[in-house]
């Protein structure tokens, strides 16, 4: 009786033999490099392309090229710190899955200290972690809650006295003010360390819960092997309270996923919400499920000033610190972080760095935004709209006109400062 498999084996295993034997690899090993791909390929040496079988098709797709093996059907030899290795391309099938048309292969007695390796590669590869720019005794806190509380002597001591190897913390405030800068950096840690992690978006969540057995495909959304960290992106949808919105099972399901856990080494749970206190459920925030609330504000301007003090040396001798802190008040950390990259934008079309500039343009793309938010969306408009629309030109109109007749905002400064970019458009003036 015919078996596609041992038939898919049989061909797998001649091709392998034969990649091992005319790249000179006397015990293989064949390995799916997965997230190590590209920091590995790009850190290695490339070497010749062999036929399999008398066979080498080339691609010349210039896309990727860094991790394109330039083949379609043949071997790519690469070394990597005196570690060979070869990058196989075998198109055997499209109904198979792609590990079986792509992959690597290496001796077994070079396969640890690849792997080795590997890691190095991607940690340099990957941008270094900045810390997130709070203050300190907030830092501490986030710090001390996270990863100082999953490291092991820690763990070792909790345990030793009877407590819970979890912990939950809740990072709350307007978008825009270092939540994502702070899970950013939890996460790079957990890498470095090599721990655990996962992220939940309300997507995963919601796809979990319609998941034919809810209950479990819940309870893993919350589960680490050893020890790591769980994050969970906005979760509006679990954390209101249900005295204020339409219940539904959603927080029942959520919160019994969250106290059933069954923990091994240790766990921290990272939740993150624009949500304020007030309308997030008192059960979630009873203690067990919640142990630290941190509120991340508006940067004030010592803040400001040690984010801005990361940019590029170039800009920071080219504009007074203490102007952009002074006229940045009120701002949050993205929109601070939005004026660099039009200055950055402003200083590639115009050779100048101009941070007058770059403040009016924020409030022209601020102003775009907003109005456009209260446009109707479609082919039709109404009568109303269409008014309202046109007196918002109108008047729009008048302000750059009173504007140009101020000094130093005429015709030649505009030329002087360059154009203007209306957000969401890329269109210019």
């Amino acid at each position: 009786m015919r078996s596609r498999l041992r038939e898919f084996a049989n061909e797998y295993r001649y091709v392998l033999e034969a990649v091992a034997r005319r790249a000179g690899i006397a015990d293989p090993v064949t390995v799916d490099f997965d997230d190590f791909e590209t920091p590995l390929l790009k850190g290695a040496k490339r070497g010749a392309f062999l036929p399999i079988d008398g066979v080498l098709i080339r691609n010349w797709d210039p896309q990727e090229r860094w991790t394109n093996p330039g083949i379609v059907l043949g071997v790519r030899l690469h070394d990597l710190e005196g570690i060979g290795f070869a990058h196989v391309s075998f198109g055997y099938g499209t109904n198979v899955s792609y590990g079986s048309l792509q992959f690597f292969v290496v001796d077994r007695k070079d396969y640890r200290r690849l792997y080795r390796t590997a890691l190095r590669c991607r940690r340099d590869y990957e941008p270094p972690s900045h810390p997130p720019i709070l203050p300190e005794d907030q830092f501490e806190q986030l710090w001390k809650n996270t990863i100082g509380y999953l490291d092991r002597a820690n763990l070792r001591r909790i345990r030793a006295y009877g407590g819970r190897a979890k912990r939950g913390l809740l990072l709350t405030g307007a978008p825009g003010n270092g939540k994502t800068m702070a899970c950013r950096w939890i996460w790079q840690e957990c890498r470095r360390r090599r721990w655990e992690w996962r992220l939940v978006t309300p997507d995963a969540y919601l796809e979990a819960r319609r998941s034919s057995n809810a209950k479990e495909a819940v309870a893993t959304l919350f589960r680490v092997e050893k020890r790591g960290v769980v994050f969970f992106d906005d979760m509006d949808i679990a954390l209101r309270d249900r005295d204020k919105v339409q219940e539904s099972d959603d927080q029942a399901v959520f919160l019994g996923a969250l106290d059933g856990l069954r923990v091994n080494e240790g766990v921290v749970h990272v939740f993150t919400t624009n949500c304020s206190l007030g309308l997030i459920d008192s059960a979630f925030k009873r203690p067990g499920r919640i142990d630290l609330v941190l509120h991340f504000k508006a940067p004030d301007a010592d803040l400001r000033r040690r984010l801005m003090a990361r940019w590029h040396p170039e800009i920071l001798a080219s504009i007074s610190m203490d102007e952009m802190v002074a006229t940045t008040d009120g701002f949050s950390f993205a929109e601070v972080e939005e004026l660099k990259n039009l200055l950055i934008l402003h200083f590639t079309d115009r050779g100048q760095w101009n941070w007058d500039w770059a403040l009016r343009q924020f409030a022209i793309n601020r102003n775009d935004l907003n109005a456009r938010s209260n446009r109707r969306v479609g082919f039709g408009r109404s009568a109303t709209g269409t008014a309202l629309i046109g007196q918002a030109e109108r008047n729009e109109g008048a302000d750059r006109e009173s504007l140009a007749r101020e000094p130093g905002h005429g015709p030649e400064q505009a030329a002087e400062d360059g154009p203007e970019y209306h957000a969401a458009e890329g269109s210019r003036e």
